[in-house]
């Protein structure tokens, strides 16, 4: 998983007993995940959800009202 440090110049920048991890590009992914699927996800429930509000309050009112009609 750990690769040593093998270079005379990564040993100066990476501190002493610590190793380089291979994973140097898995930040790029989430970032693509929030941007690519989460996103979007919200485009569309954000829209949805004022009008399952709206739904949401007409029938409570329906169900608090139909016995007095």
């Amino acid at each position: 998983m750990l690769r040593r440090i093998r270079n005379r110049r990564d040993r100066e920048l990476v501190p002493t007993g610590r190793s380089i991890s291979r994973r140097r590009g898995a930040a790029v992914l989430d970032y693509v995940l929030a941007l690519g699927v989460v996103l979007p996800l919200l485009a569309i429930v954000l829209p949805m959800s004022r009008r399952i509000m709206q739904l949401v309050f007409e029938m409570t009112c329906t169900l608090i009202a139909w016995p007095f009609m």
